[in-house]
């Protein structure tokens, strides 16, 4: 019997704008459709409450109470009896790596440096240009800080990938740009070097690590770093992490940076499909 994920993901593409929406809140937020009834669900979503019925039915179930009866015991089975793993299972596999991964979460959020983290957003705000500078699995986290700082309207250089890349994002660089280094693990000295010969030059450092021992922190005026794990992949999730706690200080200190981008993108994005017309 296919459950309602197997349900949904296998008509998807042929839903209805309505029942697409649906569709992802039941997906993304089920643990809150179990609770809620056909027409709370159609309220919080500007919907009419006969649209969340058909939507059940479309997936082959008699209404939503049986949709959502399915949706319950699955968030039954995951609050309440949890899921019982054999030893050395998938599951048991599965379970130990997010338990690792939740532990050193907690340990970063409460050793966080919440004042470091501020001074490095009025630096933001001073420079000119940002220069990211990372390798190995220092690159996504870095490419995603790189992408939120652009979605608030600083100018960023990405010097990722390699030794040239590092190069030329460090090549013209002066005094109002800050460099800042993401740093997952000490593999290659690299990055820390990056970072040295960018404070030389007379930039202003900064460096987001996974632990306080990374090399780059020799080099950065300002240190945000987790708390060290000796497996890589839960210092990646980590930096991740602080990568995020960054944004979201960012985005509360300095709201109008990011709803002034927003407002020209969806500007541009209108004349844009003007013109396609």
């Amino acid at each position: 019997m296919p459950t309602y994920e197997e349900r949904i993901r296998e008509i998807r593409s042929d839903l209805s704008p309505s029942f697409q929406i649906l569709a992802d809140f039941i997906l993304d937020s089920y643990s809150s459709a179990a609770f809620l009834t056909a027409t709370e669900l159609a309220y919080s979503l500007d919907l009419d409450p006969a649209t969340v019925v058909r939507f059940a039915q479309r997936l082959g179930y008699t209404g939503y109470p049986e949709l959502q009866r399915e949706i319950r015991q699955r968030v039954k089975e995951e609050l309440l009896t949890g899921r019982p793993a054999e030893v050395n299972s998938s599951e048991q596999a599965a379970d130990a790596a997010l338990e690792e991964v939740e532990r050193y979460l907690q340990l970063t959020r409460r050793s966080f440096p919440i004042e470091a983290a501020e001074t490095l957003v009025n630096a933001l705000d001073e420079a000119e240009r940002v220069v990211l500078i990372a390798e190995g699995l220092g690159v996504g986290p870095a490419r995603s800080l790189g992408a939120w700082l652009e979605g608030a309207g600083y100018t960023v250089q990405l010097g990722v990938g390699g030794l040239g890349e590092i190069a030329r994002a460090l090549v013209g660089g002066h005094r109002k740009d800050i460099a800042i280094a993401v740093e997952v693990e000490d593999q290659a000295p690299i990055v820390a070097r990056a970072l040295a010969e960018a404070r030389r030059a007379g930039l202003r450092t900064a460096a987001l690590v996974a632990a306080p021992s990374a090399l780059s922190t020799n080099h950065a005026d300002y240190v945000l770093s987790g708390y060290a794990s000796p497996d890589p992949g839960v210092g990646q999730v980590v930096v991740e992490a602080m990568v995020y706690a960054l944004v979201q200080l960012l985005r509360r200190n300095r709201p109008g940076r990011f709803s002034t981008i927003q407002a020209q993108v969806g500007e541009m994005r209108q004349r844009i499909a003007g013109d396609s017309q």
